[in-house]
């Protein structure tokens, strides 16, 4: 992975991904995550035995590659940050965790392995936007046979910061070290969209730069 310097260098990193945890209900508005929550459960997806819920799927599954393969069209991504852990220092980055929609009506954390993890392959070192962490925005767009629509838009000030997230790992006795952490996602505007190509972005608007990861979703033969 390569790590963007402040002054715009790129350093090489390097980050051993044992497995990944992917965190769900993040917000820190927990009436907004309740209504979520009611909302889902009306399209029968099952609520979760714990907020934050916490996923975990196989470091196989983590791709920087533009195209996942789907086994059925009812899939969409979400927009997130992830932090890693990296022998330059935690890492962030964006990416996309990439559902199957019918399968999670089902059994929610099958869902979460049926389809690849997409990250952007660059990052920023933790310490560089830790002091402005709740202004960076994170969007997403999926492109269907309509046209390429804006699909999500908000700041990680929506989200519980990462402090949190690992307490919260720790308190559910969930072993972090070596793993891939989703941050989770933002709402998303008008429901879930199945596309034909899903891009998202984590922009810091005080260091005026952006990290992108965007691939195209193909149905398996």
């Amino acid at each position: 992975m390569s790590v963007v310097e402040l002054d715009g260098r790129t350093t090489a990193a390097s980050v051993p991904i044992e497995g990944v945890l992917l965190l769900g209900y993040t917000g820190r508005d927990r009436a907004t995550v309740l209504e979520h929550i009611r909302e889902l459960e009306a399209l029968g997806v099952a609520p979760p035995s714990r907020i934050p819920a916490i996923f975990s799927v196989a470091a196989d599954l983590v791709t920087t590659g533009d195209r996942v393969l789907v086994n059925e069209p009812r899939t969409s991504g979400e927009v997130e940050f992830y932090a890693v852990a990296s022998s330059a220092g935690w890492l962030v980055g964006v990416g996309s965790d990439h559902t199957d929609r019918r399968h999670e009506s089902v059994d929610v954390a099958a869902s979460k392995s049926r389809c690849d993890k997409v990250i952007s392959s660059l990052a920023w070192r933790l310490t560089d936007v830790e002091p402005h962490w709740d202004t960076l925005e994170m969007r997403a767009w999926s492109t269907d046979g309509a046209g390429r629509t804006l699909y999500q838009d908000g700041c990680l000030g929506m989200l519980m910061r990462l402090p949190e997230l690992l307490a919260e790992l720790r308190r559910a006795d969930v072993d972090a070290s070596g793993r891939l952490i989703f941050g989770g996602t933002l709402p998303t505007i008008g429901g879930f969209a199945y596309g034909h190509r899903f891009e998202a972005e984590l922009v810091d608007p005080v260091l005026k730069r952006r990290l992108r990861c965007a691939y195209d979703v193909e149905l398996k033969p």
